[in-house]
C-alpha cells in the first residue's frame, strides 16, 4: 500500500466519499482575500514548514533527458513554502492594488485557479509587494529547494510511485480524477507526504534560478544557482499538457524573464 493517503482510492464507496469530502475541504480552504492589501493576501498563503534535510537531487540522464542530471546531494537548510500555487484571487488583487493589468485567464475561469500569464518579472513584483507591505521576506524558492519538498522524501520517478497517474494529477491525459482539459483549481488532486498541492501537474512553477543545462557546478547548499547574464530562469512541477517526462519530479524547463504562458505559475517560499 502506498505511504500517502489518496483522493479517489478504490477502498470502497465509503471510503471513497470520505477521501472525496477531504479533498473539497481542502479546496475550500483556499482563502480569498478580503482586501487589495500585502496583509490581507499574506494571510491566505498557507505557509507550510519543510524540516532542514539531505537529498539526491536530480537523476541519471539515461532516465529522461529532460531531468536535471547528474544525480547530486543537496543540504537543504529548513524553509517554509506555500501549501498551493498563488492563485488568482492572490495575485488579482495586487494587480488591483499597484493597477496593474489583469493576467488573462484564456476563459478557464479565475479565483482558486493557479494565476497564469504572469512572467518571472512578474512573480518578482508580486514577491516585493507582499514584503514591503508586511515585513515579511517572501521569495521565489530556489530549485533544488523545490525538488528537495515537491520530492518530500520519495526517491521515486513521481512523489506517488514510478508510473504516471491521472488519479494523481492533473496532466494531458485526462482520465480519472483528472477531468479537467486545462487548469484546475488547487487543491483538487491529492497532496504529496509533506501536505503539497500540485507539485506535480496543473502548472509548471518558476523559481528563482537561472537557467543551467546541467547540475554541473551547482550549490549543494539550497540557494538558488544566479549568473549574470540571466535572462530565463528555471521552472518545474509539469503543467496540464504534460504527460510523462514532465510530470517527473526531476523534470525542468525554461522561460525567459518576461515570458509569460498559459501554463506556467509560481509558488512562494519564505525563510523560517
Amino acid at each position: 500500500m502506498r505511504g500517502h493517503r489518496r483522493c479517489g482510492s478504490f477502498l470502497g464507496i465509503v471510503w471513497t466519499l470520505i477521501l472525496s469530502t477531504a479533498c473539497d475541504r481542502a479546496r475550500d480552504a483556499v482563502e480569498r482575500p478580503r482586501a487589495d492589501t500585502p496583509a490581507a493576501v499574506a494571510s491566505t498563503l498557507q505557509m507550510l514548514p519543510i524540516p532542514a534535510g539531505r537529498f539526491v537531487m536530480g537523476t541519471d540522464p539515461a532516465v529522461s533527458f529532460q531531468n536535471g542530471f547528474p544525480a547530486h546531494t543537496v543540504r537543504v537548510p529548513a524553509f517554509r513554502l506555500s501549501r498551493f500555487d498563488v492563485t488568482f484571487d492572490q495575485f488579482d488583487a495586487f494587480a488591483r492594488a499597484t493597477r496593474r493589468e489583469l493576467p488573462v485567464d484564456e476563459g478557464w475561469g479565475r479565483g482558486a485557479r493557479p494565476v497564469i500569464h504572469v512572467s518571472w518579472r512578474d512573480a518578482q513584483a508580486f514577491v516585493a509587494w507582499l514584503n514591503q507591505g508586511t515585513g515579511r521576506h517572501f521569495r521565489l524558492p530556489s530549485e533544488s529547494e523545490w525538488e528537495y519538498a515537491a520530492r518530500a522524501g520519495t526517491t521515486t520517478l513521481y512523489w506517488w510511485g514510478n508510473a504516471p497517474d491521472p488519479d494523481e494529477a492533473n496532466t494531458a491525459t485526462n482520465a480519472g480524477r483528472d477531468h479537467y482539459p486545462h487548469t484546475s483549481p488547487v487543491g483538487a488532486f491529492p497532496p504529496n507526504p509533506w501536505g503539497l498541492y500540485d507539485v506535480s501537474g496543473n502548472v509548471w512553477q518558476f523559481v528563482e534560478d537561472c537557467r543551467h543545462g546541467s547540475f554541473e557546478g551547482a550549490p549543494v547548499d539550497g540557494h538558488p544557482w544566479m549568473e549574470e547574464p540571466c535572462d530565463s530562469h528555471i521552472v518545474r512541477g509539469g503543467g496540464f499538457g504534460s504527460i510523462r517526462r514532465g510530470m517527473q519530479v526531476a523534470a525542468r524547463a525554461a522561460a525567459g524573464e518576461t515570458w509569460n504562458s498559459a501554463e506556467i505559475g509560481f509558488r512562494l517560499a519564505e525563510n523560517p
